[in-house]
Formats: structure tokens, C-alpha cells, sequence
């Protein structure tokens, strides 16, 4: 587990901080792969979740599984959040 912050953005502080609070683990980095640290196929659907909470957009269940690397994830879940704002043509 990678410790501390080393956050890029707050998306990186927001995936983090969800994915320490699901598993009960502080020491989870953005460097971390969520599979790794314990994260599972019921945990992401619970992340997916909390995430969509907080950045009302959809379908990141499957996003978590496919990347499960933090900082792709991260990464991933602000492309998504750009697409969702952008307007339409």
C-alpha cells in the first residue's frame, strides 16, 4: 500500500478517501490497485455508489473493475465528469 497523499487533483483525493473508508484501510494510495488492497466485485458496486453520490454520474461499477489502478481510475471518473458537463452539439 502506498501511503500518504501524493493526490494530483481532488478526483484522486475523493477515490482514495471512498476506496480507505470501504475498506477500513488508511494506508491506500493513488498508486494502489483497488483489487489489490482487497477491493472486490461487491466493494466496487458499494464504491460505485458513493462515487455517483458525490459526482452524479452513472456506470462506475464497471469503470472500477476494468481500472483498477487509483490514479486510471481517477482519471477515468474525471473524463466522465468533463463529458457529462460538456454541452451538447
Amino acid at each position: 500500500m502506498t501511503a500518504g497523499g501524493g493526490f494530483r487533483n481532488p478526483m484522486d483525493e475523493l477515490v482514495v478517501g471512498k476506496v480507505r473508508e470501504l475498506l477500513g484501510k488508511p494506508g491506500i494510495g493513488i498508486g494502489d490497485d483497488f483489487l489489490a488492497v482487497g477491493g472486490n466485485s461487491i466493494i466496487a458496486v458499494r464504491l460505485g455508489q458513493a462515487l455517483r453520490q458525490e459526482l452524479g454520474i452513472s456506470r462506475i461499477t464497471g469503470v472500477i473493475l476494468k481500472k483498477p489502478l487509483l490514479s486510471d481510475l481517477s482519471d477515468a471518473l474525471s473524463d466522465m465528469v468533463g463529458a457529462a458537463a460538456a454541452p451538447a452539439d
